[in-house]
């Protein structure tokens, strides 16, 4: 068994992958620059916190096969169990998508919540150590093809395996081309999104047949969407976002008239009788962004990435969490299968690169519509694959069958393949549906 790894970054992903390796090495060091607090306040590293973090019902089973307490933690904590289909009403640009029980089950609470959650779990393993309020400053060459850390101390640390899970701000290509490694390509799809998220105490004595509410654009005559989400005691997230710089407001009458703007004003009505519990957090994403780490030509022997710091998403489509999860568990599938030689990092990061290609074409597809979206264009079978998913999700109002499909492909439970079921082809044919029904 190795000896010793080092996670750089704790925010999940770091707190999964320091996990994973308490499997598999003597001992794990967590890094995290910022410093830890249970008061339920966002750390500085995580801004984004204050926003909507969907956790899809794939990276809730991988969260739990590694943390089989957690479920119970966040619920007795204030989370909610939520239905997708059931609990959740969703405006689609052809009309309300049908709502029966269909088995797609998370949990919806505070990315905070989660993430404290997550960490009083892993603090629980003898074997990890966690060292916070410690920024990293740099990396250094050592002898045969591995690198150390250096802290802004001027602290050397070494380790049989170092992991970067410092997310979307990491610095690790600047890092590695200072030590003499090739400089990192990376392919880049920015729909110059931008949100706002505020707090609510809903109003009391309102009967709703929903939990969850989301309001969806409509490409390409309206980029505005928004969405209800409930998380600890019984109040909402209400989060507004635009497409190609159609930013929402940060100031109330300006947020509200967002609101109303939206393909449907039932999100609008819901908000405006509730108690605003906090200020207008705005936020402007820098879009998705994928660092191609599996092409460098040569590579540090101990050393890996993932999460964020190697794949960025458009953070409405919720994948951020589950890729890293995703990540996590190749990490812990190929310390189990493979021995730990000096290929490892490698072949991690090559297999990494072709786990997240399908959140990557499912998180850039619905930015690629927009005629203001800036990057690569898809090639012509991804076009297709992205037009018939449209086109699925356009059957909702219809078909239960399209409406569950779709929304198993996006939480990556089942493949793409299962947007194609033969009845799918054959109500797409009956039912050729481009704008809402009258």
């Amino acid at each position: 068994m190795p000896k010793k790894a080092i996670v750089i970054g704790g925010s999940i992903a770091g707190l999964l992958a320091a996990r994973v390796l308490s499997d598999h090495f003597e001992e794990v060091i967590l890094i995290e620059k910022d410093r830890y607090t249970d008061d339920g306040q966002v750390r500085n590293g995580t801004p984004q916190a204050n926003h909507i973090h969907l956790l899809l019902v794939k990276g809730k089973e991988i969260l739990q096969d590694f943390f089989p307490d957690l479920e119970r933690e966040l619920i007795e904590n204030g989370a909610n169990k939520i239905d997708f289909l059931n609990d959740g009403r969703f405006c689609l640009p052809s009309g309300w998508a049908q709502r029966f029980e269909s088995g797609v089950i998370t949990f919806t609470c505070t990315r905070t919540l989660l993430e404290n959650t997550i960490r009083h779990q892993v603090q629980k393993i003898s074997k990890i150590k966690i060292l916070d309020n410690k920024p990293i400053s740099s990396f250094v060459l050592e002898d045969a093809n591995k690198i150390s850390l250096k802290t802004i101390a001027n602290e050397k640390i070494h380790a049989d395996l170092i992991v970067d899970c410092t997310g979307r701000n990491t610095r690790t290509p600047d890092w590695l081309e200072n030590i003499g490694y090739p400089k990192l390509t990376d392919t880049r799809v920015d729909s110059f999104v931008g949100y706002a998220t505020r707090r609510y105490i809903p109003p009391k004595n309102v009967e709703r047949k929903w939990k969850m509410l989301s309001i969806l654009s409509n490409p390409t005559t309206n980029p505005r969407l928004g969405a209800i989400y409930p998380i600890e005691d019984g109040k909402w997230l209400v989060f507004l976002s635009g497409i190609g710089r159609v930013y929402p407001p940060t100031e109330e009458k300006g947020f509200l008239e967002f609101a109303k703007s939206l393909e449907s004003e039932e999100l609008y009505d819901a908000m405006k009788y509730a108690i605003p519990d906090s200020e207008i957090y705005g936020y402007r994403v820098q879009g998705s962004r994928r660092y191609h780490y599996e092409s460098m030509s040569s590579w540090p022997e101990n050393f890996i990435v993932l999460g964020d710091a190697v794949a960025v998403f458009n953070p409405f489509y919720g994948q951020g969490i589950t890729s890293a999860a995703l990540g996590v568990k190749v990490l812990d599938n190929m310390l189990r299968d493979q021995n730990f030689d000096k290929n490892f990092a490698k072949k991690f990061q090559k297999r990494l690169a072709k786990t997240i290609s399908l959140p990557w074409i499912l998180g850039t597809s619905e930015d690629l519509r927009w005629p203001t979206t800036v990057g690569k264009k898809p090639n012509v079978i991804t076009k297709l694959v992205q037009n018939h998913a449209q086109k699925v999700l356009l059957l909702g109002p219809k078909s239960k069958l399209a409406t569950k499909s779709f929304l198993q492909m996006m939480h990556m439970i089942r493949s793409p393949a299962i947007i194609f079921h033969p009845v799918i082809l054959l109500q797409l044919i009956a039912n050729p549906i481009w704008k809402k029904d009258e």
